[in-house]
């Protein structure tokens, strides 16, 4: 018997999920909308206050260069802009546009179709299990990320030191 690996099954539920999304999305006034752009516009339509780059990168987990690339084709597809904030001229606030928010309603109704699609036939525990389990995996990755980081960091140190 093969033996089972959680990347393998999540890298094949990724794949799924976005042949999923573009299915559904065909057709529709919002094919050229990617999944992950619907799930930023529906993440910034409903914040309350202000929005910047460094909340999409903490919300979806993005490197700031991911994060970047996204945006940047949003805004150049006239999804959002960047504003300044009267507080600090370095900080953009990320606005969606009028364009967005009229396709706000239609991108939800997919996600939530989605979203129903892949709990079919499945427990409220089993769920609950998914749910509890994924945190898990999420946390001891974000562990091994950030040690990993802080040891580079410090090995970086010793070298300028040396130097």
């Amino acid at each position: 018997m093969q033996e089972q690996r959680i990347g393998s099954e999540l890298g094949m539920l990724n794949n799924l999920l976005k042949r999923q999304m573009a299915c559904q999305m065909q057709g529709e006034e919002i094919s050229h909308v990617t999944g992950m752009q619907g799930m930023i516009i529906h993440y910034l339509s409903v914040a309350d206050g202000d929005r910047f780059q460094k909340d999409v990168e903490t919300q979806f987990r993005f490197r700031r260069s991911t994060a970047t690339g996204i945006l940047q084709l949003m805004e150049q597809h006239g999804l959002l802009r960047r504003e300044p904030v009267p507080h600090d001229g370095r900080l953009k606030r990320l606005v969606l546009t009028d364009k967005a928010l009229a396709l706000d309603a239609r991108i939800k109704q997919k996600l939530r179709e989605t979203e129903e699609l892949m709990r079919e036939g499945i427990s409220e525990e089993d769920m609950a299990t998914w749910f509890r389990v994924c945190g898990m995996i999420r946390v001891n990755l974000e562990n091994y990320q950030r040690k990993s980081s802080e040891e580079t960091h410090y090995d970086q140190t010793i070298a300028e030191k040396r130097a």
